[in-house]
């Protein structure tokens, strides 16, 4: 593989972004597969289909709730780089 399509592989698409997103907003706990429910975590897919189904979510999440999802992200990995450090 070339440098350049190295490089290009690890840009997310939209829907890795959205499947990102739905982490972030921890959406996985609400979702109706149920592999996101089980490993906590989006699975990804065309859209990914949770984004579809309530797109508002999305969108009320990045306009009110972003705050609140930051500081539980930013607790969330102090919490894994202490644990990371003491192993």
């Amino acid at each position: 593989m070339s440098r350049v399509r190295t490089i290009l592989s690890q840009m997310p698409d939209a829907d890795d972004a959205l499947r990102r997103l739905a982490d972030v907003i921890r959406v996985p706990s609400t979702c109706r597969r149920r592999r996101c429910r089980e490993q906590a975590c989006c699975q990804g897919g065309y859209g990914p289909p949770c984004y579809f189904e309530d797109r508002k979510r999305f969108a009320d999440a990045v306009l009110e709730d972003m705050h609140q999802h930051r500081e539980f992200w930013i607790a969330q990995r102090a919490s894994f780089e202490a644990m990371l450090r003491r192993h």
